[in-house]
């Protein structure tokens, strides 16, 4: 939970936070999507980031504030179409399925304690990664395979070399591999900080690591104007000072900056690559 609030409250701070530009703020309401494949939270996140973002009107002087959290691209791209929102936060490889499509720019990055998706890692009783091929390969991130095969594997493994098992919930993953459901599960950074306190976790060793992945992008999407980009790009390094420097604490937030798409272009050229010749 303390995860998906941390995305999900960051962006809308940043998104609102005064930037003390000289562009007059929007007379109408900014609106943020906050798209994390396989969050948590539902509810409770949204209700949690609606009275942050009470808040942050208030000290921004904006009119009002409009925002959606959401886990499933479907919902995502409802969002989009129907409320066109401005600026959005997203999860790496979320941002990677929606980026050319939706024309989103990155603005911004955002760096959160154990948010999840910064690393991927294959986890098994087993010592090597030999004993993973040809067997069942468990995980929560197989709704995107090019994202798996051309970015986090690299080119050098393919999902046919194991009998990929989707799973739809995080400990339902590691639980498989404890259980003997399956010989291996791949994982992301946050699954893995969890191992210890999971029955039998203590039992599996990283067999593979992925390299790690840029931070968190935040984005403008065709909705932002180049003023109000401006202004959102210069509050940024300010979000965590003054009254935000506790909400920044208690969430978990280590560190907010502006960027342009720079950090992202290799993965971006991997992902949008050709499909992986066959071995």
């Amino acid at each position: 939970m303390l995860k998906t609030l941390t995305k999900a409250v960051l962006l809308a701070t940043l998104a609102l936070a005064p930037a003390h530009a000289s562009a007059a703020a929007p007379a109408g309401p900014i609106k943020v999507v906050v798209y994390l494949e396989n969050g948590v939270g539902g509810a409770r996140a949204q209700q949690y980031l609606d009275r942050l973002l009470a808040v942050v009107a208030k000290e921004a002087g904006f009119s009002a504030i409009e925002s959606r959290y959401v886990t499933r691209e479907a919902a995502a791209l409802e969002y989009i179409a129907a409320e066109k929102p401005a600026f959005g936060l997203f999860s790496v490889g979320a941002f990677l399925a929606l980026e050319e499509a939706q024309k989103l720019a990155v603005v911004g990055q955002a760096t959160a304690q154990a948010a999840g998706g910064g690393q991927y890692f294959i986890v098994s009783k087993g010592k090597d990664l030999a004993a993973c091929k040809g067997k069942a390969l468990a995980s929560n991130h197989l709704d995107d395979a090019r994202f798996v095969e051309h970015v986090l594997f690299g080119g050098a493994m393919r999902l046919a070399d194991f009998k990929a098992t989707p799973m739809q919930r995080p400990v339902q993953t590691l639980k498989a591999v404890t259980r003997d459901e399956a010989a291996c599960a791949l994982i992301d950074d946050a699954q893995k900080a969890t191992l210890a306190s999971i029955d039998g976790g203590g039992a599996l060793n990283v067999v593979w690591s992925s390299e790690k992945l840029p931070a968190l992008p935040v984005v403008s999407l065709p909705g932002a104007d180049a003023a109000l980009v401006a202004r959102f790009q210069a509050a940024l390094p300010k979000v965590c000072e003054g009254d935000g420097k506790a909400v920044c604490a208690d969430i978990g937030i280590q560190g907010l900056k502006a960027s342009g798409a720079a950090p992202y272009a290799e993965i971006i050229r991997e992902y949008r690559g050709k499909d992986l010749a066959r071995p």
